[in-house]
């Protein structure tokens, strides 16, 4: 039987993308079983879909898991509130790295976005491997590691945003008193692939608990430029209809904004993960991805 899909490597990495995609509605079984064997082997995968449609959106994310109805963005409305609006004219930006919404106690663990309108230039995103930044740690490095855990914050970012008049007062107070911060192990180990990643970022990292501050400032400043290294980053420059979807248990990600006053509109969908998932998948996983390249 022929694959449904097929994979190119963008990146040695980090991104690979799907040269072949039977957008058949439904999507068939071995279809998703293959897009998420490419995504556990890539991290990053992009697909070039212009005629998606959301309930195509839809049939992916719930492969991974139970898409997020989301708590402050705007949505597509009536039987498609699980898939989120980001629009750039409505004031709505994510130019910082970061996991989506790693101050939850359980962050989604997939994120897919659609590009809907976009700038005539600029607009890209970038992709870090963090398994890739934690395989490159020093033994020493990761021996300090082990163990230790950091604070995730989204009050951090709100702050700065309302300070640069991104927001306004009254969307800070409603962030803001949700009180939504957590702490998460610096080191992850991801349950279907076995790898270990780091999970910081400079926007929702506040401090590692425990450490004196100091200490804590000088580790994750130490980390942040380690992870910027160029190596581990995949950028993608949007074509119409494009949508990429990443692994957030592996991967941190930044919306460059560098096409004011023009617009972005993306449609995006996150998924949490299902009670009781076994990590035993990753073997017929990696079995199907064989089979795409």
């Amino acid at each position: 039987m022929s694959s449904p899909i097929s994979v190119r490597i963008l990146g040695p990495r980090i991104g690979a993308e799907v040269l072949k995609l039977d957008l058949a509605d439904p999507l068939s079984a071995q279809t998703l079983q293959e897009l998420e064997a490419a995504l556990l082997r890539h991290e990053a995968l992009v697909l070039h879909v212009p005629d998606m449609t959301p309930d195509q959106h839809l049939a992916i994310a719930r492969h991974f898991g139970e898409a997020e109805v989301h708590t402050f963005y705007p949505n597509l409305g009536q039987g498609y509130e699980q898939i989120t609006v980001i629009d750039s004219k409505l004031g709505d930006r994510a130019d910082m790295w970061h996991h989506d919404e790693s101050f939850l106690p359980s962050p989604p663990v997939v994120t897919m976005t659609h590009a809907r309108i976009l700038p005539p230039t600029g607009g890209d995103t970038c992709w870090i491997s963090m398994t890739s930044a934690y395989d490159a740690l020093s033994p020493q490095m990761k021996q300090y590691l082990d163990g230790l855990s950091a604070w995730h914050d989204m009050n951090s970012p709100m702050t700065a945003a309302l300070q640069h008049g991104i927001c306004t007062h009254e969307r800070y107070v409603e962030v803001v008193a949700q009180n939504r911060r957590q702490l998460h192990p610096m080191v992850q180990v991801h349950p279907l692939t076995g790898r270990k990643a780091l999970y910081v970022s400079p926007t929702y990292v506040t401090h590692i608990d425990g450490l004196p501050q100091a200490e804590s400032r000088a580790i994750l400043a130490y980390l942040h430029a380690h992870c910027m290294q160029v190596e581990f980053l995949f950028k993608h420059r949007w074509a119409l209809g494009d949508m990429v979807i990443w692994d957030n248990r592996s991967v941190v990600h930044n919306a460059i904004m560098d096409y004011a006053p023009h617009q972005r509109r993306m449609h995006r969908a996150s998924v949490f993960a299902r009670q009781g998932v076994a990590a035993q998948k990753h073997h017929e996983q990696e079995a199907a991805c064989a089979t795409t390249e």
